[in-house]
């Protein structure tokens, strides 16, 4: 659906959606409302799905880990945008766990694993990364046993730490496995 504003009215109209009012400068725009051929759903462990209304139409799987302290919430409005534009696509947001951070004084918050430090050689030992691999290769071989969906039809994405778990995951599945893709935002590999 597009929705346009009108010169010298103040007023953006979306088609029989809803109106809404521009109180700043007053310009010709193009935006792509959210679509409704998806539906977003969130379970009781944290784990959001944005999936096609019609699930007949689904052909791709794209599963998001967030960041150190944040949690699916935080990629669900990313998820939704990218299901409006490309309405074939299944997004499967999990929610890690929430653990102390030793870097961050052991201070409990939403972890993929513990991180130690920063430098070059903290990465080495990330207690807690095995488990949450566990959890991102059970999600990927849930779909391809729920939907049929082949694996290379699937990708991993993240940003920060869920980057480098995405990382991780992804290039250690076996080539019968292996994904469309890993998509890294601001991340790094784990040793």
């Amino acid at each position: 659906m597009r929705c346009l504003s009108v010169l010298g009215s103040k007023i953006l109209r979306c088609q029989a959606v809803a109106t809404f009012v521009l109180f700043k400068s007053v310009q010709i725009a193009s935006f792509s409302s959210l679509s409704m051929a998806s539906i977003t759903e969130r379970s009781d462990n944290g784990v959001i799905t944005v999936s096609p209304r019609n699930e007949a139409q689904q052909s791709g799987l794209v599963v998001i880990c967030h960041g150190l302290g944040d949690t699916a919430e935080g990629f669900v409005d990313v998820a939704e945008h990218l299901a409006s534009e490309m309405p074939y696509l299944k997004f499967i947001l999990p929610t890690a766990p929430t653990q102390p951070v030793t870097m961050n004084m052991g201070m409990p918050m939403n972890s993929w694993y513990d991180i130690t430090g920063l430098d070059e050689r903290s990465n080495e030992n990330c207690k807690g990364i095995e488990t949450s691999v566990a959890v991102i290769k059970t999600i990927l071989a849930q779909e391809h046993k729920n939907t049929g969906l082949p694996y290379n039809r699937m990708m991993l994405a993240g940003f920060s730490q869920g980057a480098a778990l995405s990382l991780f995951t992804g290039l250690q599945l076996p080539s019968e496995s292996a994904l469309a893709g890993i998509v890294v935002l601001s991340g790094y590999l784990p040793s």
